[in-house]
């Protein structure tokens, strides 16, 4: 039997993700894993600390690890190696394992661990929603990194308005706190363009050992509520807000949506591009959205049209919007429905703990459905439970394509073994089967 040469193996498997995505039979069901952060290092023995310092090394152990399985689509590397630019800016929005702050640092093997705090006060919403970037700049930047804090001296757009008001941009040019700050900046970039470097080069790599992976040309998207939940009032004064300022955070969360469309246009740019082998999907995490969070008329108001709104941009853009609906979505599948149907074929739902077989039942002539392995399943195993419920799965969801088999949290969680991954990864490639 001939050896099949990668790039034949890259288009067979690039194939088989694309009709799916379309809505029709491939010869099996694709199986296209994400991974989270730690998960590669771990199965090499490197630490969390490695994870945050050491780039290269885990660019090393994402090729090395990924590439022992038969996938479809192989994850892109997960940035890595943050631990030295989170330490140059100050970052106060996460606690890490190594970091140079002794408040922030955690032990050598222990993930990561985000701070939600209100960082914008309610009263605050009229500045931002009048000049977002300079509120971001001169108010949230500062606030979130300590090493930053010399942006609240940035001065107001207006003063580039007249030729007598450029003094006060000169001057905070000049200024030595400025100076010393941008300086470190230089830095921080420095170490962003050898992140973005590595997951190129493991892009390429992986490539040539016909492994085709996830296009980071669409980014990383997110509803705009999250994005002022999660970064700006923090959920406690969010859920506020929809009582108290209502009409500002809706205001603010279509200004991000359309900020986030405008930034999508550089994607391309920093991360690659894409081209006629790479499947381009913007991984939407969803935080506030299910079914615990809000009513559904709470939903409708404050949460969808600003989700919805971002996602037809990106459709209007040819990129694949893929929200991954954390948590419970069964309260909202009439929405998602209704949303789809809209948009055949140019989608995909990626579900964590909704009834997969009832979501393709209500909505699988309409989109591509993308899940949901339980994480603790793949934790916990055995490999014959993980076999079993990927069986069940492929037979409630596969029938007219549409489906693609993934982990239900993040894909595949940094604590699960190899047996029970190789376990999934089996069970695809004997129960995934329409023609061979």
């Amino acid at each position: 039997m001939s050896k099949i040469i990668p790039e034949q193996l890259i288009k067979e498997r690039v194939q088989r993700v694309r009709d799916a995505l379309a809505l029709r039979e491939p010869d099996r069901v694709p199986i296209t894993p994400f991974a989270d952060v730690f998960f590669a290092p771990l199965q090499v023995g490197l630490s969390h600390k490695d994870t945050m310092y050491k780039g290269r090394k885990v660019g090393n152990a994402s090729l090395k690890v990924f590439s022992r399985y038969d996938w479809d689509l192989y994850p892109y590397m997960v940035l890595s190696g943050l631990g030295k630019l989170n330490d140059l800016v100050g970052n106060q929005c996460m606690k890490w394992a190594g970091a140079s702050d002794p408040d922030y640092r955690l032990g050598d093997n222990q993930p990561y661990q985000y701070i939600e705090k209100a960082w914008m006060q309610a009263d605050e919403y009229e500045e931002l929603i009048t000049d977002m970037t300079g509120f971001l700049l001169r108010n949230i930047v500062p606030r979130q990194n300590s090493e930053l804090k010399d942006f609240e001296k940035l001065p107001q757009a207006s003063m580039f308005s007249s030729m007598m008001s450029y003094l006060g941009v000169v001057m905070f040019f000049v200024d030595r706190k400025v100076k010393k700050m941008l300086k470190n900046m230089k830095k921080s970039l420095r170490a962003m363009i050898g992140l973005f470097l590595g997951m190129r080069k493991y892009n390429k790599s992986m490539k040539k050992l016909g492994n085709p992976v996830a296009g980071m040309g669409a980014g990383i998207g997110m509803a705009p509520f999250d994005m002022i939940s999660d970064s700006l009032r923090g959920m406690r004064g969010t859920m506020i807000d929809m009582y108290r300022n209502p009409e500002e955070l809706k205001k603010a969360c279509d200004m991000f949506a359309d900020y986030q469309l405008k930034s999508l246009d550089a994607g391309g740019l920093v991360f690659g591009g894409s081209d006629e082998d790479t499947v381009s999907m913007s991984f939407m995490p969803l935080h506030r959205g299910a079914d615990g969070f809000m009513s559904n008329d709470q939903f409708e108001e404050f949460y969808w049209p600003g989700l919805t709104k971002t996602m037809e941009g990106m459709i209007k853009r040819d990129f694949i919007p893929m929200p991954f609906f954390e948590g419970r979505y069964s309260d909202r599948l009439e929405y998602l429905a209704e949303f789809a149907k809209k948009h055949k074929g140019k989608l995909v739902y990626w579900f964590h703990d909704t009834d997969l077989i009832k979501a393709k039942e209500m909505m699988g002539d309409y989109v591509c459905i993308r899940g949901n392995v339980p994480a603790s399943l793949l934790i916990g195993g055995p490999p014959k439970a993980v076999e079993d419920y990927v069986k069940e799965c492929i037979e409630g969801c596969k029938e007219g394509g549409g489906y693609l088999v993934d982990g239900g949290v993040s894909g595949i969680p940094n604590e699960a073994p190899h047996e029970n991954v190789k376990a999934m990864t089996d069970a695809v490639h004997k129960y995934g089967w329409y023609r061979k």
